[in-house]
This record gives C-alpha cells, sequence and structure tokens, in this order.
C-alpha cells in the first residue's frame, strides 16, 4: 500500500484533514491540492495511482481533461456529499472511474479506495484471478452499492420527518433485499419480527391492495425501470394488522452494469407522521418563545445571510429573511467585518459589543449586541445567533445628563458674572450717592439693569424647558406685534452700536399664535444675531436685518446679520439641546426652545450662514393654526 501515490484535490482543507487523518488510520498516505493548476502539475511529477477529486473543485472538468491527455495509468475517483451523487454521477461519468460520498465514517471512500488500489494488479477477469476473487470482487461492489443506497434512502426516509437523520433511529424501519425473480432473499431482525420469515417468497406478499401483485409492487417497479423509487402502501403484519408504510427501492448492479439485485426499505407511515407532527409542535413553541423575546433576534449563517429573524427585528427592520445583513444594517461605530457578529464567525465564540447600526432609511440605532455560536454536531460552526438591544434611548439620556452637566457648570458661570456686575454697579450707585455724582449713580443703574435683565432671561430659558405649557393661541395683528418685538431689541443694539434695519410690508393682516412665547423665541433670534456680530472682531459696520412679509397663507419672518457666521456641522446642532456655538458663553437652550415654540405653532424655521459673512434665519408661520 504504502508504494502507492494518492493525490487529493478538494478546495476544503478542513474536510481533507478529516480525510488525511483517516487515510493514516487505513495504511495509506496521500498528497493535497486546492486547485486545478496545482492539480494538474503535481500530477506531471507524482504520476500518482489514485486520484481523488471533489465535484466542487473549481475547473475539475479542466483538471481531468489533462490528466487524460497525460496518458498516465490512473484511477480517478470523484467525491461529492450523498445528496449530489446521483448528478455528480451524470456529469463526470466519462471522466471518472468510480465515484463516492464523503460521510462521518467515510465508508465510501475507503470502499472506492480499496478497490482501486486492489485492482492495480489487473483487472478483473485476466488469467491470473480465481473464480473465488471474481466473486468476491461482485460481491465487494454488490455490497458497496447497498451500503450507499441504504444511506441515500435512509436519508431521505429521515427527512420525510423533518428531522433530520437524528429521528431517524425512532422509526420503525424493515430491510430486505430481493433477487431479480421478485424473490425476498435476505431481511433484517425488525422485517422477520413483523412479517414472519419471508425468505424466498414473493416480493409483493406482504403487500395489500394495488401493490400485491408482480407489476405493481415496488420491487416488480423498480425491477422494470432500474431507478430508485418511492411508493406508499399498506403493509399486512403476520398478526394480520394492516398498517400504512413509506417504501423506498434501489436496484444494485454488477460490475457490468447489470442489474442484480434489489434493496427495499420501508418505514411505518404513521410512525413518521407521528414524529413529524412532534417536530412541528416544537417549532412553533420555540417559535413562540423566539418572537415573545424583547429584543432584536437573528440568525445568520456562514455568509451572514439572515436564517431566521423574531417579530420585533421584523417589526422595526422588515421581513429581510434571506438577505445578507450588512445590506439591512450598515455598522456605524465598528469598520465593517470587525464586529462582534465577525468575531464569532471567525473564532467560533461568543463575544458582546456595542455597534452602531444604520437602517436602509437612514436611522441609527444605538446597539449592545450579544452572540453566540451554532455549532454541528462534530463542532463546526454553521450559524450564529445575535441578539441585539437597542439602547439608543440610554445613551442618548446619558447625553443628555453629560450636557446637563455641563449647562449647570456654564450657567453657574454665567449666573457669578452677573453677580459680580450686580457688585460693580451696587458699588457704582453707592459711590456716587456718597460722591454726589448722578452720572455714576446711572452708570450703576444701567449695569444693574443689564445683569438683571441677563438673569431673567437666563432663568425664562431654564423654565421653558423644565416645564411644558400650553400655548395662548389668540388671534394677533402682525405688524403690532413685530414693531413691538422690534421696539425691545432696539435699544441694546444702539448701545452695541449695530445698525438694526426694519422691513415690515403693509397689509399684513393677523395670525393666531402665543404672543409671549413667539416674542421670546423671536427676541432669542435677534440676540444671537447681536452677539454674533459683536463676537465679530472685523472693521466692517454691523447691521442686522428685520423683515416682515405674507406669502400666500403664511407669514414669512427673515432676522438676518452680518456677523461671524457658522459653518454647516454647526448648523446640523445649532437646533439641539444644551448646543451652543458660544462654548462656555452660552446654555445651550434659547435656539432650541426657539424652535420649540415655532415647531408648536406648526411653523418651521431653517438657517442658512457662511463662516466671515453671516447668518439668515426664515421663520414661516401658518396665518390660521392648524387645529
Amino acid at each position: 500500500m504504502e508504494s502507492e501515490s494518492i493525490l487529493i484535490a478538494h478546495p476544503d482543507g478542513d474536510a481533507v484533514e478529516r480525510l488525511s487523518s483517516a487515510m493514516t488510520g487505513w495504511g495509506y498516505h496521500a498528497t493535497w491540492v486546492s486547485t486545478a493548476d496545482d492539480a494538474i502539475e503535481t500530477c506531471r511529477v507524482l504520476k500518482p495511482s489514485v486520484i481523488l477529486v471533489h465535484a466542487d473543485l473549481p475547473e475539475a472538468t479542466r483538471f481531468l481533461d489533462s490528466v487524460r491527455q497525460m496518458g498516465l495509468t490512473m484511477t480517478v475517483i470523484v467525491l461529492s456529499v450523498l445528496l449530489d451523487l446521483e448528478r455528480v454521477m451524470i456529469k463526470y461519468q466519462h471522466l471518472a472511474d468510480d465515484f463516492a460520498f464523503e460521510s462521518p465514517s467515510l465508508i465510501s471512500v475507503k470502499l472506492s479506495l480499496s478497490s482501486a488500489l486492489e485492482n492495480k494488479s489487473g483487472p478483473i477477469g485476466d488469467a491470473g484471478e480465481t473464480e473465488s476473487q471474481a466473486v468476491d470482487t461482485e460481491r465487494f461492489i454488490a455490497v458497496r452499492q447497498i451500503l450507499e443506497k441504504m444511506s441515500l434512502i435512509v436519508q431521505k426516509i429521515a427527512l420525510d420527518a423533518q428531522g433530520g437523520i437524528t429521528y431517524f433511529g425512532e422509526t420503525p424501519y424493515f430491510i430486505s433485499i430481493h433477487g431479480c425473480d421478485l424473490k425476498v432473499l435476505s431481511a433484517n431482525a425488525s422485517y422477520l419480527k413483523y412479517f414472519g420469515n419471508k425468505i424466498g417468497d414473493h416480493s409483493w406478499s406482504i403487500f395489500c391492495g394495488k401493490p400485491s401483485s408482480p407489476e405493481t409492487c415496488p420491487v416488480g417497479r423498480t425491477a422494470g425501470t432500474g431507478r430508485i423509487m418511492k411508493t406508499r402502501a399498506v403493509v399486512r403484519y403476520k398478526s394480520g394488522i394492516r398498517i400504512p408504510v413509506v417504501v423506498h427501492t434501489a436496484p444494485i448492479f454488477d460490475n457490468d452494469g447489470q442489474m442484480v439485485l434489489i434493496l427495499e426499505i420501508m418505514a411505518g407511515n404513521k410512525e413518521i407522521e407521528r414524529i413529524a407532527q412532534e417536530i412541528r409542535n416544537t417549532q412553533q413553541q420555540y417559535q413562540k418563545l423566539f418572537n415573545a423575546v424583547p429584543c432584536h433576534v437573528a440568525v445568520l449563517d456562514r455568509e451572514y445571510h439572515l436564517t431566521a429573524i423574531n417579530r420585533k427585528f421584523t417589526e422595526d427592520f422588515g421581513d429581510h429573511t434571506g438577505e445578507v445583513f450588512y445590506d439591512i444594517l450598515r455598522p456605524g461605530k465598528f469598520p465593517v467585518y470587525r464586529d462582534p457578529i465577525t468575531h464569532t464567525m471567525k473564532t467560533g465564540l461568543s463575544q458582546q459589543g456595542e455597534v452602531l447600526l444604520t437602517a436602509q432609511n437612514g436611522t441609527q440605532y444605538q446597539m449592545m449586541s450579544w452572540t453566540s455560536p451554532i455549532l454541528s454536531k462534530t463542532g463546526k460552526l454553521v450559524q450564529v445567533l445575535v441578539i441585539f438591544a437597542d439602547v439608543t434611548e440610554l445613551r442618548r439620556l446619558q447625553d443628555n445628563l453629560s450636557s446637563l452637566g455641563l449647562m449647570l457648570g456654564s450657567i453657574s458661570h454665567d449666573l457669578k458674572g452677573c453677580l459680580t456686575g450686580l457688585d460693580a454697579g451696587l458699588y457704582l450707585i453707592d459711590k456716587g450717592f456718597y460722591r454726589n455724582k448722578p452720572g455714576r449713580v446711572e452708570e450703576g443703574l444701567d449695569v444693574s439693569k443689564l445683569m438683571v435683565d441677563r438673569i431673567r432671561r437666563m432663568v425664562y430659558d431654564i423654565l421653558y424647558y423644565a416645564k411644558e405649557r400650553e400655548t395662548e393661541i389668540r388671534e394677533t395683528s402682525v405688524l403690532g406685534f413685530v414693531t413691538d418685538v422690534a421696539e425691545v431689541i432696539a435699544p441694546r443694539l444702539r448701545s452695541a452700536n449695530i445698525e438694526f434695519w426694519c422691513d415690515f410690508g403693509t397689509n399684513l393682516g393677523t395670525f393666531h399664535i402665543d404672543t409671549a412665547m413667539m416674542r421670546s423665541a423671536l427676541i432669542n433670534i435677534l440676540e444671537n444675531a447681536m452677539e454674533a456680530c459683536i463676537e465679530d472682531k472685523s472693521e466692517r459696520k454691523h447691521r442686522i436685518a428685520f423683515t416682515a412679509g405674507k406669502k400666500t397663507d403664511k407669514v414669512v419672518l427673515i432676522i438676518k446679520d452680518n456677523g461671524i457666521g457658522v459653518d454647516q456641522q454647526q448648523i446640523k446642532e445649532i437646533f439641539t439641546l444644551f448646543y451652543s456655538s458660544k462654548g462656555r458663553k452660552g446654555t445651550g437652550l434659547g435656539l432650541f426652545l426657539t424652535d420649540k415654540v415655532i415647531r408648536k405653532h406648526d411653523g418651521s424655521i431653517t438657517v442658512s450662514s457662511e463662516p466671515g459673512k453671516g447668518t439668515v434665519f426664515n421663520v414661516q408661520l401658518p396665518i390660521q393654526q392648524i387645529k
């Protein structure tokens, strides 16, 4: 055996490792290649006696054609999985000398390999071969076919139960071998127990009804067609009891391709249905538990396809079974293939981690994910179970708490500044009275009023944020309202040396608003415009324009400044709670509340800006508020 060289051409390294280990135990040594080109080159150098080539090897046909053209004396055995064996035999019938299927025991491979190496001494029928050896060879071929076809039929019976091969042992099955003359030649213990000693009887003797004749019995049908067949029939036990069965029959051929035997395997139909029903009930119970989980649960195969999802996942992301997971939810926090799912795919170990996922509609979800490998009986990873818990709201609240801390720090800083200003104002008033200097008293009063106004606005902002209140909508004159707002802000703009230009059209009519809330919102925008101009250290003359007009069923209010401006990223965040473009100088409440007030009035606010050129706020309010 050791002098014979064997080449394995197989694309799956794990399968080859198992195959090589088994071959070593059988006393064989083999060389492995994983591509057609390597296989061709190895054949030229090694000139193997036997080639085991897997049907899934890329360009396997080209490799085998090349081998034939070399004119080498060798045996080609094509490997495949059991269910593909018939298809593979048709495809490679002119290129292969034999076929074998990969099973956990590798018995089919062992038999094919033994036959190939034993036949190296000469073909069957040589002068040196005895009649006994020829008979043994024929028996060997028949036994191998019986083993192969028993395995194939057993798998088919097991699949009828929808539970796979695991449940086959629970099903009562009867195995018998028949001659082409439709006589029972051999049977297993279960067959003899339930039907009695039928050796030598007709193959149809146990059947009732239509199959109880030579032409219609399962063995007779296979003898007439030469094909594997499945039949539903009724059989009679020796006790007289009749039961429905599923009958599988398969022909057995000799070395010359002549049918010599017929294999018959039967399984009780009611037992199969009972087991199938039990499996269905179990599956339904597991599905109920699967759907009852309040988290998103998904099962992925090795190619990242969704094979199962629970109800929560379907409700939030849709039914995408069969699609690639990362086409449905794109990772944002981790680069693709560096997330917990892929770690489990690579290592076969459970993982956990937080990931940012983006749905197809653009919505982002902050997810805690736990992964668990689903392994086969041999320990091979076949699927990954993933459980997602949506922590988006939790993270948002954490961010808000963090921002709230920053806001309190900012308010404390501002309040300290205001108190310092008040101290300075009181000092000026005190000294003015003491020294009889009215100018200092007036200056002290102005400083005190300014500080009190800042404290008032700060408190109002906090109250608006902290306490929700119903709007008090009244019909209000547009011109009267905007004029009132302009008069409130105008003195402060003059003191800051900022030109204030107002353009209020005629015939503006009325609209329905909460005047107090809307006044506060517009003053917030005007104050931001004022501070933007103050922050701009350029020498240009600063100017704020406030215009009001009417557009169909809306009132349009525009506030434009030529201050420092903001960039596009700041525009995206400008109405966000606790966000302030002024850093520690602002609370981050003003524009957030402005946006909130305008939306309460069924209106809209947009911003356009360019750093160094200024900012434009466009507010549109419905004349008649939507109910």
